[in-house]
C-alpha cells in the first residue's frame, strides 16, 4: 500500500514537473525580462523574476486546485488584476523605453542600485504572473488532464499539494536554465539584440496595456 503511494507521488511530481517545464517554453513577458537581465549580465534579478513568477504560479495553483477557481475566475477579482496588470504594464513599458533610448550594462549599476534591482526583479516576475487570468485555466487544464490517465481512485490533499509544488518546480527550472545559459554567453552578445529585446518588450507592453484597458471598460461599462 505503501509502496503504491509512492509511486502515484512519484508520478505526479514526473508530471507536474513535465508540464510546468513545458508551460514555461512559449515567449511570454516574464520570459522576455529574464532574458533581457541576463543578456545584460545581471544573473541575480533575472533569477528573482523567475522566483517572483513561481511565487505567483504557487499561489494560483494553490487556490485553483483547493476550490477557489471560481472566485478567481469571478468579474470583480479580474477587474481587480487587469487595474493592477495595467499599472505594473506602465511602470515596466516606461524602464523598457528609457533602456531602449539609454544602454545601461551590469557594470555601471552600482551595488545600491543592484540590491533595488533584485527587489524590483522578484516583483516584476510576481506581477507579471499574478496579473495573467489564463495562469487559471493552465492548472484546471493540466490536472484535468492528469488525472484523466487513471492511475489514482482519489485526488487527495497530498496529491494536489505534490502537483501544485512539481509544476511550479518545473516552470521554474526551466527560466532558471534560461538564465544559466544566456548569462554565460552575455557578453558574446551584441548591444542590438539587447535594443530589439527591449523594442519587442515596447511593443508587447503597449499591446497588453491596450487590451488590459479594453477588458477594465468592459468591465465598468456593464
Amino acid at each position: 500500500m505503501r509502496y503504491n503511494l509512492f509511486i502515484s507521488y512519484g508520478i505526479a511530481v514526473v508530471f507536474g514537473v513535465v508540464l510546468g517545464f513545458l508551460s514555461a517554453i512559449p515567449i511570454g513577458a516574464v520570459q522576455l525580462q529574464v532574458i533581457k537581465k541576463a543578456i545584460r549580465g545581471l544573473r541575480k534579478p533575472a533569477i528573482m523574476i523567475a522566483l517572483g513568477s513561481g511565487t505567483s504560479d504557487l499561489i494560483y495553483g494553490s487556490l485553483t486546485l483547493f476550490g477557489l477557481g471560481g472566485f478567481l475566475a469571478s468579474a470583480r477579482f479580474q477587474l481587480v488584476f487587469y487595474l493592477l496588470g495595467t499599472a505594473v504594464l506602465s511602470f515596466l513599458l516606461y524602464h523598457s523605453i528609457r533602456e531602449y533610448r539609454h544602454h545601461v550594462a551590469a557594470a555601471d549599476i552600482p551595488p545600491s542600485g543592484r540590491k533595488n534591482e533584485h527587489a524590483v526583479g522578484y516583483m516584476t516576475g510576481f506581477t507579471l504572473a499574478i496579473t495573467n487570468p489564463s495562469i487559471v485555466l493552465w492548472w484546471i487544464v493540466g490536472f484535468k488532464v492528469f488525472l484523466d490517465l487513471g492511475l489514482f481512485s482519489e485526488a487527495t490533499f497530498i496529491l494536489r499539494l505534490v502537483f501544485v509544488i512539481s509544476g511550479v518546480t518545473g516552470l521554474v527550472g526551466y527560466l532558471l536554465i534560461l538564465v544559466v545559459v544566456i548569462h554565460r554567453r552575455h557578453r558574446d552578445i551584441p548591444d542590438r539584440v539587447f535594443r530589439r529585446m527591449n523594442l519587442g518588450l515596447i511593443i508587447l507592453f503597449v499591446v497588453l496595456i491596450a487590451y488590459f484597458v479594453y477588458k477594465v471598460a468592459g468591465f465598468l461599462c456593464r
